[in-house]
């Protein structure tokens, strides 16, 4: 079931990136800064990084792309806006 349901988190992440490729950054706004995206540093043990990693391969995902999707997971689930 996880598999599947990683899979199905791989194809809706394409969806999205697909669905948007052409168009326009800004759609004609021109944004306050550059970069829209918050980055955020959140420090990890070389074990914890490590299990990231490796379970982002599994999904054949970028890590950083795996602990997004948690995020937005986890503040749908608590209802956080």
């Amino acid at each position: 079931m996880a598999k599947t349901m990683d899979r199905d988190l791989a194809a809706r992440l394409r969806a999205e990136s697909e669905a948007t490729r052409d168009d326009d950054y800004t759609n004609g706004v021109r944004p306050a800064r550059p970069n829209r995206a918050k980055v955020y540093s959140v420090r990890l043990s070389e074990q914890e990084q490590a299990r990231v990693e490796a379970a982002a391969a599994a999904r054949n995902l970028p890590a950083s792309t795996l602990v997004r999707s948690w995020i937005l997971d986890r503040l749908d689930a608590e209802k956080i806006a």
